[in-house]
């Protein structure tokens, strides 16, 4: 039961925030640049991790 009121709790402020969002210009623009800054925090991320990978990876060797 109490999983189920969170549940509805949750959809009830998500609601409430969308309808804010979307009548509030300068909420929008901040979101819409948050989410551009995740964007480019995961695109850091990841082409951070493939420098990485590819420094660490060993060539392999052909068996003769």
């Amino acid at each position: 039961m109490r999983k189920t009121a969170l549940f509805i709790a949750g959809i009830a402020v998500g609601v409430y925030l969308a309808k804010q969002i979307e009548t509030n210009p300068a909420a929008k623009d901040a979101l819409d640049n948050a989410g551009t800054k995740v964007k480019s925090f995961a695109n850091a991320v990841t082409e951070g991790y493939r420098q990485q990978e590819a420094k660490h990876a060993k060539p392999s060797r052909a068996k003769k």
